[in-house]
């Protein structure tokens, strides 16, 4: 099959399981000008909590049977949630979950790593602030990273490379993903994915210049902005109680969109999660830093500065198009800048509520 996308053209066996995992889009990005857009991850298109749940059902019996203990790590920005999910459905006991993260708090730092072909390449992992999880990073024997796709492996073998000069216990690496087009093995994990498969990507000679500013320009340390812990210090089962936000008796027959923002993705989906076990409509989207095209299967776009004052431009896709009867914003900072105008835009459109998640 080919995709002719603005970029360039995009050749791949295009298979009906492949089908119910993606569509195809662009990005604003010279070293990789495509971007598989994924029907399950509830990123760029909106999702069923539901079907959200099924993959994470679905990736983590991929995980071989194993009572060792267990680090399951996830990746901003885009597989905060599905990390969170395959570890909560794989239900081991002798496990936690952490995932990357981009901003700087002052907890000390046990490894960081840069993933070079994104927008936004800084991964920074935080030693656990539980001292329980940190006493077991050390007898870690077994580690799953998770990711929604992987295309040649080379971030994984060099982030397992790092992660075994701190991490001197374990022996089994995985590196889990929805996607896998990679072709090289390697020595240092086991592949398991959804998908395998192979695609060609011939770029267009094009100007990539923008004014996008993917990185802060000062870098300070954010914990009065971020100063709970729903997984980039480490976490077993996360429970949150969504009936002091929500009255779900308000939202009876109506079509809800829940939005996480940037890394903020998990809490949200457990909302829209919830709101969809109360029969209600409901579907999940989040924001993103990565700046993609208005082609193919993005319809729609908007931009504004993120909520965690670090003047970072933000985007959401396929929602300004679509009908919704209520629109919840969700932020894991205790407040958002003047700046950050994501309510403002979507207002003009839909009726919108912030909801400030705390744990």
């Amino acid at each position: 099959m080919k995709i002719e996308l603005q970029t360039g053209l995009l050749e791949m066996k295009y298979d009906k399981k492949l089908q119910d995992l993606v569509d195809f889009g662009s990005r604003i990005n010279k070293k990789r000008g495509f971007l598989f857009v994924s029907k399950v991850l509830g990123k760029h298109l909106p999702t069923k909590p539901s079907l959200m749940q099924k993959t994470y059902k679905d990736l983590a019996s991929l995980l071989p049977k194993d009572d060792k203990p267990t680090l399951f790590i996830g990746f901003a920005e885009t597989a905060t949630a599905l990390g969170q999910g395959v570890f909560e459905e794989a239900d081991l006991k002798n496990s936690f979950y952490i995932h990357s993260t981009r901003f700087q708090t002052s907890q000390k730092i046990f490894l960081s790593f840069f993933e070079e072909h994104c927008h936004a390449p800084s991964h920074i992992f935080y030693e656990p602030k539980d001292k329980s999880l940190l006493d077991m990073l050390s007898q870690i024997e077994r580690v799953v990273l998770i990711d929604d796709e992987v295309s040649t492996g080379n971030t994984a073998n060099n982030l397992v490379n790092e992660l075994k000069k701190v991490i001197p216990n374990a022996t089994k690496y995985y590196l889990l993903t929805i996607l896998n087009w990679a072709t090289k093995e390697y020595n240092n994990f086991n592949y398991l994915s959804l998908y395998k498969g192979h695609f060609s990507f011939t770029q267009k000679n094009i100007d990539f210049k923008t004014e996008i500013v993917s990185q802060p320009q000062q870098v300070k340390n954010l914990d009065e902005i971020i100063p709970y812990n729903f997984a980039r210090y480490g976490v077993k089962k996360l429970t949150l109680d969504f009936t002091q936000y929500i009255d779900i008796t308000k939202l009876q027959n109506k079509k809800v969109l829940v939005l996480g923002t940037a890394e903020f993705m998990y809490p949200p989906y457990l909302l829209a999660k919830y709101l969809e076990e109360n029969n209600i409509e409901t579907y999940f989207q989040a924001t993103t830093r990565s700046p993609v095209n208005i082609d193919g299967a993005i319809s729609s776009k908007i931009a504004f500065k993120d909520n965690y004052f670090e003047n970072i431009d933000n985007f959401l896709y396929n929602v300004t198009d679509r009908d919704y009867d209520k629109i919840f914003i969700c932020y894991e900072t205790t407040s958002i800048p003047q700046n950050c105008d994501l309510k403002e835009q979507l207002s003009k459109l839909f009726d919108v509520e912030e909801l400030f998640l705390k744990n």
